[in-house]
């Protein structure tokens, strides 16, 4: 099978419930057009001068520079609503008013959080350029709550079913007797991600591979960014995300929407790379104490660099017949170690494994590289290319459940088994994972399945305080 789709590969990768909001589905603000002060600006180039304050525990103040970027990060769609990938506001609006009990509250029964200060909830606004559409911004998948209910900026919201969502609105969209937005296998992969998962292969590639929402959290300090680490600085992956949106995309000269202003960009980038996890739970001292020493004999620290992150890098993906799992030091032919986790992720931008059991795939021929590359080039982005996956942050473990790249192991402690010991099912909401299924696979990581139950329950402790 050859590679399909090293650009959404790329770019995509660069991406706790609490009661519903009461609001109602038809109040709120439309920012910066119906209630808008009279000198709001409404252009692209500048958010509204009096927009509402987030309702979210981290969110920065109007004295703060960041506050245009968090304009950016929350409603900016960088245009692209005209690439029709969503129906109209007021259709969307419809379905809030007409079918209550099928979406909830702004599309709350999905896994979206209500926006108390609009009628669409955060990650679905109207256009910034055509306000007759929506789209979605960066903050559909990385807004989450936490368990006392809080809102976070940068936690991924581990309860939005997003691909179900969208073939709900399309099955309804059609039936009003528009076309269809979603062709038939692009409808099948989405319901195969459930919560918490988008896609990382592009839209023509046969088989769903699920990626985690992942978190965003202190990305300025990183030096390997998406889950295989080929962004070198959080520039680079803003410029990604951007891109993966549609905006300058395939190229300067085609694209139908142009990519945004250099100073629109790096406002959202000054905020893009300085969201902080949130404070870890409440635990107990002396266990977390013991889980401290754990994973310093366990060596966990040779890939995970508590404090220092930008020294985390690229694990390589050990895909041989007779592969196995190395720590960092233990043998001088694999300097980074190696992990065995799921690689299709991989073969999206390596391609196959050999058939012979040997080392070298056949990676084939994307149609998209040379814009890829040529986008690279003219904006000058910083990359490299990978044998592996990203070594995960530590940061906010509590709150990022279930883990591993493809989100196919549902806690800590089963990540601390042996793949034997996990669970081949389990729920996200009402989707049930089934790790046997191509993408979904919940091998590899399986360091600390040597630990016994003392030892794994003191070091769950300590990656939670963290």
């Amino acid at each position: 099978m050859k590679r399909w789709g090293v650009v959404p590969l790329v770019a995509a990768l660069a991406a706790c419930s609490a009661s519903p909001s009461s609001t109602p589905v038809d109040g709120g603000n439309d920012l910066g057009a119906v209630d808008a002060p009279a000198d709001a600006t409404t252009t692209p180039d500048a958010p509204p001068r009096a927009y509402p304050m987030p309702s979210a525990a981290n969110a920065v103040a109007q004295t703060d520079a960041r506050w245009e970027g968090q304009y950016r990060f929350l409603y900016d769609t960088w245009g692209t609503e005209v690439l029709g990938d969503w129906p109209t506001t007021d259709f969307m609006l419809g379905l809030l008013r007409d079918e209550p009990s099928v979406f909830g509250p702004q599309f709350s029964n999905f896994g979206f959080i209500p926006d108390p200060d609009d009628d669409l909830p955060f990650g679905l606004k109207r256009g910034i350029t055509d306000r007759t559409v929506v789209h979605e911004t960066c903050a559909m998948c990385h807004v989450g709550r936490l368990p006392d209910g809080r809102v976070w900026l940068g936690l991924p919201n581990t309860s939005l079913d997003v691909g179900r969502f969208r073939v709900e609105v399309n099955r309804r969209w059609v039936a009003a007797g528009h076309p269809s937005f979603l062709t038939p296998l692009a409808a099948r992969k989405a319901l195969a991600l459930g919560p918490g998962r988008f896609n990382a292969e592009s839209g023509d590639y046969p088989e769903v591979v699920p990626a985690d929402f992942p978190p965003y959290f202190t990305l300025g300090r990183r030096t390997a960014l998406n889950y295989m680490g080929t962004g070198r600085n959080v520039r680079t992956e803003a410029h990604f995300a951007i891109f993966s949106f549609g905006a300058g995309s395939p190229n300067d000269t085609t694209a139908r929407v142009p990519f945004p202003e250099p100073e629109r960009v790096e406002s959202f980038l000054a905020f893009f790379g300085t969201l902080d996890a949130p404070p870890p739970p409440a635990g107990d001292a002396a266990r977390i104490a013991a889980g401290r020493a754990v994973f310093e004999r366990a060596r966990c620290g040779t890939c995970h660099h508590v404090g220092q992150i930008e020294m985390d890098g690229v694990t390589a993906l050990d895909r041989s017949a007779a592969g196995r799992e190395r720590i960092p030091g233990d043998d001088p032919m694999f300097p980074r170690g190696t992990i065995r986790t799921n690689a299709q992720h991989r073969v999206l931008q390596d391609g196959d494994a050999p058939s012979d059991g040997g080392t070298v795939a056949d990676g084939g021929v994307d149609m998209g590289l040379a814009d890829l590359i040529q986008f690279i080039l003219t904006r000058r982005l910083s990359v490299q290319q990978t044998d592996g996956y990203r070594v995960g942050d530590l940061r906010g473990l509590a709150y990022t459940a279930p883990y591993l790249h493809n989100g196919s192991v549902p806690t800590l402690d089963a990540l601390l088994r042996a793949r034997a010991q996990r669970p081949t099912t389990f729920a996200r909401g009402a989707f049930t994972v089934d790790t046997t299924a191509t993408g979904n696979g919940n091998e590899g990581h399986e360091f600390g399945a040597d630990l016994d139950d003392t030892d794994r329950a003191a070091l769950v402790a300590y990656l939670q305080s963290l």
